[in-house]
């Protein structure tokens, strides 16, 4: 185990020159980096500011200096570890939705996050940072899937009644509780199966099975 850094070994930012000193970058990055890492270990449970002074070999007091509390530590370190949202364009709302759920599966199963999101959203019943995180992680899909939707209303593939908040819904809904509650695997056959339901109620086409 290496030596913790001293809080006053790690200076703040110089304020004549306004910039960063060095070494309070690489002191910050230790610290998100062995966040993350116990994250991916062993859940929101297994991060404390203990364990992270002791695995990124920062002082406990360096790392109060920078994140007042361990939410806001926790909320950057998911940040390092999401992966962008898939947002396709195939010309399709087919094309789209397979794009995006087959995205949204390996964020579920494959990703680092799959081993956070359980007790991401277990500690976002009780912790308002933590409960803004998930939301701006969920919204960032929703926000997908309704571009999606739109595209394939201008193309003239929407029947006139759909309800985007309640297809959103079935179609992303369908991975979390599989995955998350019934933990079942996410196959692309099951990928498949939610589309081609989604594209029947939706559109104009009454396909069930995709070409």
């Amino acid at each position: 185990m290496s030596q913790a850094v001293a809080a006053d070994a790690v200076p703040p930012a110089s304020a004549s020159a306004g910039r960063v000193d060095p070494r309070v970058v690489r002191s910050r990055q230790a610290v998100l980096a062995a966040t993350v890492e116990l994250l991916t270990e062993a859940g929101m449970a297994g991060v404390t500011v203990e364990a992270i002074s002791q695995r990124s070999g920062v002082a406990k007091t360096t790392i109060y200096r920078h994140w007042p509390d361990a939410s806001r530590l926790i909320v950057d370190a998911v940040h390092e570890l999401a992966e962008p949202c898939a947002d396709p364009d195939t010309g399709t709302l087919r094309g789209d939705l397979e794009a995006m759920l087959a995205g949204l599966a390996r964020t579920l199963t494959s990703s680092p996050m799959a081993k956070v999101l359980p007790s991401l959203i277990d500690a976002a019943a009780r912790d308002e940072e933590v409960a803004s995180l998930r939301q701006a992680w969920t919204q960032e899909r929703r926000s997908s899937f309704d571009r999606a939707l739109a595209r394939a209303a201008a193309r003239g593939e929407l029947r006139a009644d759909v309800d985007a908040d309640v297809v959103s819904s079935m179609a992303v809904g369908a991975l979390f509780y599989r995955r998350l509650v019934a933990h079942q695997p996410l196959s692309p056959l099951l990928i498949t199966k939610v589309v081609d339901a989604v594209v029947s109620m939706t559109t104009n086409d009454p396909r069930t099975v995709a070409d």
